[in-house]
């Protein structure tokens, strides 16, 4: 799915950074509408103003913030602020494959706090559960979704014996703390390895599991 940015009005490309940095609540709600026909009733639909049409999309989302497991920010190529890569949960998986199996040749709006930001054509199905927003996103909305989503290269599955990402608010929770303690963990090394310090593994950091004692 590419961008399709340059369909975005002007209007909305020139509040949608002040606008994203507004917050009153801890949260960054980010929600994804299919874009849908005009004969549906008028009370499940919504019209906006884009690239000098009405474009009409459904108000229900496909997904929101909360099926978001995890997320990876980058710079956007256009400079309007960032883009991010989301790894959906479970559900949201299964939302977005539906949603681009059965609305292809469809566009998908993205809007943060209510304001359009980007938008991509549903052109093939999505069955990983990654949606690309490509831009619009500030720096202040990253710096809020670090406070409650892992990034995703500090990610670990949330069971032992599957590759199973977080799903509910606890796990989510515990994969964000996880990911804090690693990039400290991190961090702690590399400033050791600088100052030439070799710190002997904790008895918990030894796995037990095949370990045989000396001369055994």
């Amino acid at each position: 799915m590419i961008s399709l940015l340059r369909a975005l009005s002007s209007v909305a490309c020139c509040g949608l950074l002040a606008s994203c940095d507004t917050f009153k609540e801890n949260k960054v709600f980010i929600t994804c509408h299919v874009q849908t026909n005009a004969i549906e009733h008028p009370s499940e639909i919504m019209r906006l103003p884009i690239g000098g049409q009405q474009m009409t999309f459904k108000k229900v989302p496909e997904f929101s913030q909360r099926a978001i497991a995890g997320f990876e920010p980058f710079p956007a190529e256009d400079g309007q602020g960032n883009g991010v890569l989301l790894q959906l949960d479970a559900k949201g998986t299964n939302y977005l494959e539906a949603a681009s199996r059965l609305h292809q040749g469809m566009i998908i709006l993205t809007m943060v706090n209510a304001v359009p930001v980007d938008m991509v054509e549903l052109d093939q199905p999505v069955t990983d559960g990654r949606f690309t927003i490509w831009r619009g996103l500030s720096d202040e909305t990253i710096k809020e979704m670090d406070r409650f989503y892992p990034r995703l290269k500090g990610m670990k599955s949330s069971s032992r014996w599957m590759n199973m990402l977080p799903s509910t608010d606890t796990e989510k929770f515990k994969a964000r703390r996880d990911a804090i303690e690693a990039k400290k963990a991190e961090e702690r090394a590399r400033r050791d390895m600088e100052r030439g310090i070799n710190r002997a593994p904790k008895p918990r950091d030894i796995p037990m599991e095949g370990y045989k004692l000396p001369g055994t």
